[in-house]
């Protein structure tokens, strides 16, 4: 399923290298709502998230116009999203990505909570904040934006091995937390 994915992307990405407008537009459709939710959970304000987005897109669609080759235009948009995002900090001077989820998103199918959970929320929202920003990135990223694996590794730049490792120590961590 993944790979007709996969292969769907790929002809629309040569579509919209030859300029085709709609079938960036079907990219856009298909990504959007993923990556502004990605972005919101790194900014905490919409009108950032949407700005965000729109950049992101942009910078995409330049990449193609200039004829730019593009594999894996999830991971691509993903990867372009973050740097996004990380510039938006540094021009800010902040040192920590805040995390903040609205019911409503999360409701909508983005991160499913079990109604029958002792866990609130509110107390998701303060664990998760409790990981160190690139720790919680690659917790989003797998658990929320269900990505595997590999694609994150691609996204953060980092080994397959290591986004594991991380995953691994995250999950004990939030274990930990939750127990305290």
């Amino acid at each position: 399923m993944q790979e007709s994915s996969q292969i769907e992307d790929r002809i629309l990405i040569i579509r919209a290298t030859e300029g085709d407008a709609e079938a960036f537009g079907l990219l856009f459709d298909k990504y959007s709502k993923r990556i502004y939710r990605f972005i919101y959970y790194k900014v905490s304000r919409t009108e950032i998230a949407e700005d965000l987005t729109s950049q992101s897109f942009l910078k995409t669609w330049e990449h193609l116009y200039e004829g730019s080759k593009i594999n894996n235009f999830q991971q691509w948009i993903y990867r372009v999203a973050r740097n996004l995002v990380i510039d938006y900090y540094r021009s800010r001077e902040k040192e920590e990505l805040p995390l903040i989820y609205q019911e409503e998103e999360i409701i909508d199918g983005s991160l499913i909570v079990d109604p029958e959970s002792s866990l609130k929320l509110e107390e998701l929202k303060k664990l998760l904040l409790s990981l160190k920003s690139d720790i919680r990135e690659i917790v989003i990223l797998k658990f929320i934006e269900d990505l595997s694996i590999k694609e994150i590794a691609k996204i953060v730049d980092k080994s397959p091995g290591n986004v594991r490792v991380i995953i691994h120590r995250a999950i004990k961590e939030l274990k930990n937390n939750i127990k305290d």
